[in-house]
């Protein structure tokens, strides 16, 4: 248990450490960057990374299930490591045969309205498709770092990707108005990125590649399923939500303040969650052995996760209206761009502090439970979204969603609630 203990301070201090090096060169260098470049092209730049938000939808639930069967004792974890890649392998086959049929079918994936140039759209089509592609094998690569208790690692690596991102295009924008410079930055970096976890993998693990039989990839394929629906409903939310606010409003500039919201309201979210992200593959391993003190633990975590939240929401409300002028949006922008942030950080903040519980289900392998939980946030996020019709279309969007977060982040802590007294019968 002491070395579980040094493992999640660890990964706490690295996870604590990107968000605070992201957060700082995110509001010294993105004022500079919209200053430079203006705001709709920072939304051409923000619509190339919303295909790698879908990376998460695709991926079918394959890397909770690496993680998961890395410590079955029924297969190798090669075996289960190799069986996956086939999968994705399959996965990206088929999205290349996809793409490459609706770009001869002249399908318009962004929709015909939207303000940009036919050659610049084109652009952020392929280069999105291609960050998907290195995202889901990424996404694996995760996986298996996650499973061997290297997720520190995995954090460490992303926080060196995305400021050195923002580093990149704030000196450009210095020197260039090259928009086909900012669309490939991101792949290019995201390339790099893929090439250092696969470095990792083969330098601080023991997984190699081996031949598998149909029976293996059958096996890993099944539990895949298992985490399908969760993953779906888990991962469709935001890049749906992202993608319907482009059709909707055909603005880049306005996308650029819907984007910049989720930014800011993420990296908050990101520090909760890092407190809890390494407990998937602990409750995976141990809950069996150990179920009351991975509830003990289950607590103490939800308990400096609510105290944390506290902070960070009382923190922005101080010093929110200080900061954000220096984006030099406009005075409207930026009272939009408040608004809609506090509401994401105070709502994503809810389920962000319960979390833990939410994993503790996953690493039972409650997956059903798991899935009604999370189905929540956009069934109630719909009904919401045609309640507040009165709003502006952003606020519209941010409240429906802020709605289906909190009430979803309500049933995770009854459902835990429940868990521990029927595990309290059990024991009696």
């Amino acid at each position: 248990m002491k070395n579980l203990s040094e493992y999640l301070k660890k990964n706490f201090i690295v996870s604590a450490s990107k968000i605070v090096v992201t957060t700082m060169v995110t509001l010294f260098l993105l004022p500079l960057v919209i200053k430079k470049l203006g705001l709709e092209l920072y939304g051409v730049i923000s619509l190339t990374l919303i295909f790698s938000g879908v990376s998460s939808i695709l991926d079918l639930g394959l890397s909770k299930a690496v993680v998961v069967l890395s410590g079955d004792e029924a297969t190798s974890e090669n075996r289960v490591v190799s069986s996956a890649l086939l999968i994705n392998g399959t996965i990206i086959a088929l999205l290349v045969v996809i793409f490459m049929v609706l770009q001869f079918a002249s399908v318009d994936v962004l929709g015909e309205d939207l303000n940009i140039n036919k050659s610049d759209k084109c652009l952020v089509l392929i280069s999105g498709f291609l960050m998907l592609i290195l995202m889901l094998l990424n996404n694996l690569c995760r996986a298996v770092l996650e499973a061997n208790y290297l997720m520190h690692i995995v954090s460490l690596g992303l926080a060196i990707y995305t400021p050195l991102m923002y580093i990149i295009i704030g000196v450009a924008s210095c020197f260039t108005q090259d928009t086909s410079f900012y669309i490939l930055t991101p792949l290019v970096l995201t390339t790099l990125l893929f090439i250092v976890n696969v470095y990792i993998i083969v330098k601080r693990t023991k997984v190699k590649l081996v031949k598998v039989t149909k029976k293996d990839v059958l096996y890993v394929g099944k539990c895949t399923l298992g985490f399908l629906n969760v993953g779906l409903v888990n991962s469709m939310v935001m890049p749906v939500m992202r993608y319907s606010f482009v059709l909707m409003t055909a603005s880049v500039e306005l996308y650029a303040l819907f984007d910049l919201s989720f930014k800011i309201a993420m990296l908050a979210n990101g520090l909760i969650i890092s407190i809890a992200a390494p407990m998937f593959a602990v409750f995976s391993q141990k809950i069996k052995e150990q179920p009351k003190e991975m509830t003990r633990i289950a607590n103490k975590i939800f308990k400096i996760s609510l105290a944390l939240y506290g902070l960070i929401l009382l923190g922005y409300f101080l010093l929110g209206k200080w900061i954000l002028p220096y984006f030099n949006l406009g005075i409207q922008n930026t009272r939009v761009l408040y608004e809609i942030t506090f509401v994401l950080i105070a709502a994503l903040g809810t389920v962000a502090v319960v979390e833990v519980y939410y994993r503790y289900f996953l690493g039972q392998k409650k997956l059903t439970k798991a899935f009604f939980l999370k189905l929540f946030v956009p069934l109630v996020a719909v009904v919401f979204f045609y309640l507040f019709k009165g709003y502006e279309l952003i606020f519209r969007f941010i409240y429906a969603y802020g709605m289906g977060l909190f009430m979803s982040a309500i049933l995770i802590v009854l459902a835990f609630l429940k868990e521990v007294n029927l595990l309290k019968i059990r024991q009696v």
